[in-house]
C-alpha cells in the first residue's frame, strides 16, 4: 500500500566495491538463493531463473552493477515465497479495491482540473493519479487489475477510462486484450461483438495516432530490433540491470535517438536519445540474460496462466499485464513490481475455493 500510494520520487543505492558489508550482502543473496531453490514450493522455472541470474554475475559485462541488482531479485523472491503462504487474501483485494477508488477520484479531479493536491490546480495535469508520467500511470493501473477483475467485473469500466485517460495506447491494448478474454469465458453471448469491438477500438487507435509509424520508424520497433540483434551476438545474455548503461552506448548511431543532443548518465556519455529501457519485457529480459533467462521466465509465467485457467478474473488479469509488458515496463517500476508478485504468487498456490463467475 505504501509503494502504491507514493507520488513520483527519486533515490540512489550508492554502494562501495571494497566494502565488505557489499560482499557480504552478495554473499547472503547467493545463500537465500540456494535456500529458496532447495527448501520453497515455488515452481521450478522460478528457482532456475534465480539460480542462472546468480551465475550469470559473473558472466556480466557490468559484474558489479549486476551483483548490486541481485539483492533486490533475491528480496522480491523472499517476498514472493511469503505471499505464496498467504491463507486469507481478501485483505489483499479489499485494500487494492480502495487505492483504485482514490486514484479514480484523484484523476477525475485532475482532468477537470481541480486538483490542488498534486498538480497545484494545473489546467493541464502532469501528474494522473499519484503517478507522474501517463504511460507508467497506465502500467500501474493494469497492474492492479488483476486484483480489481476479482473482485467486481464492473472494474473493466474504469479500467477503460482510465487506459484511454493516460493518452497512451499501451494501457488501451492492455485492457483490449484483458476484456476479449474476459468476454469470451463470461459472456458467451456476446463475446463475439465485444471482441470485434475491441479490435475495432485498437484498428481506429492505431490509424488515428499513427502508431503504426511511430513505432516501425522512430520508436519502439528501431530499439527492439537493436535489442535483439545486440542480444544473438551475446545469447548468454549481458547481466542483469546492464541494459539502461549498455544499450545507450551501443545504439548511437538508431536514426530515433539522433538529433536528441547528448547525455550523461553514471559517468558516462554518449550521443543521441539514451534508451535505458527497451519499453519491452521480452526484449530486456533477453538482453540481460540471454536466452536462457528468457526461456526460464516466458516458462514461469505460461506455468501460471495455465494454473490460473479456471480463475477468468485473475486469468483476464494477467493478460492485461503481460500485455502491457509489452509497450512497457512495469516489472522495472518499484510501485507496481510487489503488486506483480503478489498477483503471480497468488497464482502459483490457488485458493481452496475460487470465486464462481
Amino acid at each position: 500500500m505504501l509503494l502504491t500510494l507514493t507520488p513520483p520520487w527519486t533515490f540512489n543505492l550508492t554502494c562501495d566495491m571494497n566494502s565488505l558489508v557489499w560482499l557480504w550482502g552478495i554473499l547472503l543473496a547467493g545463500f537465500s538463493m540456494f535456500y529458496i531453490c532447495t527448501y520453497s514450493k515455488i515452481n521450478l522455472w522460478a528457482k532456475g531463473f534465480l539460480l542462472w541470474a546468480f551465475v550469470l554475475c559473473f558472466l556480466s559485462k557490468a559484474p558489479y552493477i549486476s551483483f548490486t541488482m541481485y539483492w533486490s531479485l533475491i528480496a522480491g523472491a523472499i517476498y514472493y515465497v511469503l505471499c505464496t503462504q498467504v491463507e486469507d487474501r481478501e485483505p489483499f483485494y479489499k485494500a487494492i479495491q480502495a487505492i483504485f477508488f482514490l486514484v479514480v477520484l484523484l484523476l477525475v479531479m485532475q482532468l477537470f482540473g481541480k486538483d490542488t493536491l498534486l498538480n497545484f490546480n494545473m489546467k493541464t495535469p502532469c501528474i494522473l493519479g499519484t503517478i507522474g508520467n501517463r504511460m507508467i500511470f497506465g502500467s500501474f493501473v493494469m497492474c492492479m487489475a488483476p486484483f480489481l477483475l476479482r473482485n467486481s467485473w464492473l472494474n473493466l469500466i474504469p479500467l477503460w477510462l482510465m487506459a484511454f485517460a493516460s493518452q497512451s495506447s499501451g494501457p488501451v491494448l492492455s485492457v483490449a486484450c484483458g476484456t476479449m478474454v474476459f468476454a469470451w469465458h463470461r459472456f458467451k453471448k456476446e463475446r463475439v461483438a465485444i471482441s470485434l469491438a475491441c479490435v475495432g477500438i485498437l484498428i481506429v487507435l492505431a490509424a488515428t495516432q499513427n502508431e503504426v509509424q511511430t513505432l516501425t520508424t522512430f520508436g519502439r520497433g528501431p530499439v527492439w530490433k537493436r535489442t535483439v540483434e545486440l542480444s544473438v551476438k551475446n545469447p548468454l545474455g549481458y547481466g542483469g540491470s546492464t541494459y539502461k548503461l549498455l544499450f545507450p552506448l551501443y545504439s548511437q548511431d538508431l536514426d530515433s535517438t539522433k538529433g536528441a543532443g547528448e547525455w550523461e548518465y553514471d559517468n558516462t556519455r554518449g550521443k543521441g536519445l539514451a534508451w535505458r529501457r527497451a519499453h519491452n519485457a521480452v526484449a530486456q529480459i533477453l538482453f540481460e540474460y540471454g536466452f536462457p533467462g528468457l526461456v526460464l521466465a516466458i516458462g514461469f509465467f505460461l506455468t501460471l496462466l495455465w494454473r490460473s485457467r479456471k480463475d477468468i478474473s485473475m486469468l483476464s488479469g494477467l493478460v492485461m499485464v503481460a500485455a502491457n509488458m509489452i509497450t512497457a515496463f512495469p516489472e522495472r517500476s518499484t510501485n507496481m513490481v510487489l503488486l506483480l508478485l503478489t498477483a503471480l504468487a497468488f497464482c502459483e498456490r490457488k485458493d481452496d475455493a475460487i470465486r464462481s463467475l
